[in-house]
């Protein structure tokens, strides 16, 4: 059982730093001071990919968006232990992320 202080935040959305997303990354950094934030798949999968030599566990936070480009890529990653969609239409996205049983939903309206 992972101890919720090993656990690590990451956030890849293109926009992670937009007003409508600010509220948020401040609560996540309530609960992870080092939240990662990525605004690109390449640098969250170059990041996330160093989990054989990087001992920490993540809960990756994505857009619905890149998460049906992305997550197929890192869903395996023994390093992730739980991938969040943040969006707006869990509908939408419940059809390309079926397979992938780390996802879970975070919808975006309800921290506003």
């Amino acid at each position: 059982m992972t101890n919720l202080a090993e656990l690590n935040l990451a956030w890849c959305d293109v926009n992670v730093y937009n007003n409508e997303n600010k509220q948020l990354l401040e609560k996540l950094r309530e609960i992870d001071r080092e939240c990662r934030e990525f605004v690109e798949t390449d640098q969250c999968h170059r990041f996330l990919g160093r989990g054989v030599a990087d001992p920490r566990r993540f809960i990756l936070i994505i857009s619905g968006y890149l998460g049906e480009k992305f997550v197929h890529k890192i869903h395996d990653h023994e390093n992730i232990l739980a991938i969040y969609v943040y969006c707006g239409d869990k509908v939408k996205h419940k059809a390309w992320s079926a397979p992938y049983n780390k996802v879970k939903y975070f919808i975006k309206f309800i921290f506003f």
